[in-house]
């Protein structure tokens, strides 16, 4: 409970931090909202076991090397760049990326019975794994800084038709802890490229790398935490005003 409620202090506190820079820049910057979408891929990774009885015996296991196929990301985000400074912006983050995990047998470090993501996984006593498919779905938001390099500048379009970008920021991703929901911190970093096909109107295409070191998952009061790595690759259009 004191890990929920660090996280969920530095969630807010750089909510109040974004919010704060974006009170202090003039209102004749330029602002944009982007809608978006695309595939999402996490790395196979081992995941660490902390199971406790009502009689307070512990166990605790690794199973190795636990695979998810290709899914999906979706978000919103909103983000404004600076008129006195148009190389630096800055932009919040709403996403989400659901990613299955599928049935599959792999070895751990001791034996175990239990649930996760609600259904029944085993480590029989000579440490095979069985894994049932599941379903990870992953809502998160990160409050970011970007910079970008304008090209093809002309009058029509004072910051560049074509605009290479980059973002960096904190990210927290929410969790349960048993039917209670925590947020975990991580971080996010992305490259892209914006083609302005008017001055209102523009697409991009982007890559970005979001991660979630030991990120916990509490499921019928076992404990399951792991380094969560998701890679993306995204295509999206945005409003610029």
């Amino acid at each position: 409970m004191a890990s929920a409620t660090r996280t969920g202090t530095h969630a807010l506190l750089g909510l109040i931090v974004l919010g704060l820079t974006w009170a202090a820049t003039p209102a004749a910057g330029e602002w944009n909202t982007d809608l978006y979408g695309g595939a999402a891929w996490i790395p196979s990774s081992d995941l660490h076991v902390h199971a406790q009885n009502d009689g307070g015996a512990e166990t605790r296991l690794t199973i190795f090397d636990l695979d998810t196929d290709t899914g999906f990301i979706v978000g919103l985000r909103n983000g404004y760049w600076l008129e006195s400074f148009p190389y630096l912006g800055f932009d919040f983050d709403l996403f989400y990326t659901q990613a299955a995990v599928p049935s599959q047998t792999t070895t751990g470090t001791g034996s175990f019975t239990g649930k996760f993501l609600g259904k029944p996984i085993t480590v029989n006593g000579e440490g095979i794994a069985s894994i049932p498919s599941a379903t990870l779905p992953l809502f998160g938001f990160a409050p970011e800084i970007r910079g970008r390099w304008p090209l093809a500048v002309d009058s029509e379009f004072p910051a560049g038709r074509w605009q290479p970008y980059i973002s960096a920021g904190p990210s927290w991703a929410f969790s349960l802890k048993d039917s209670h929901p925590v947020v975990e911190l991580g971080g996010k970093v992305g490259a892209g490229v914006a083609f302005n096909v008017t001055d209102l109107v523009a697409v991009f295409a982007e890559y970005r790398f979001t991660f979630y070191p030991g990120f916990e998952l509490t499921d019928h009061h076992v404990s399951y935490t792991t380094d969560i790595d998701s890679h993306a690759f995204v295509l999206g259009g945005s409003l610029r005003f």
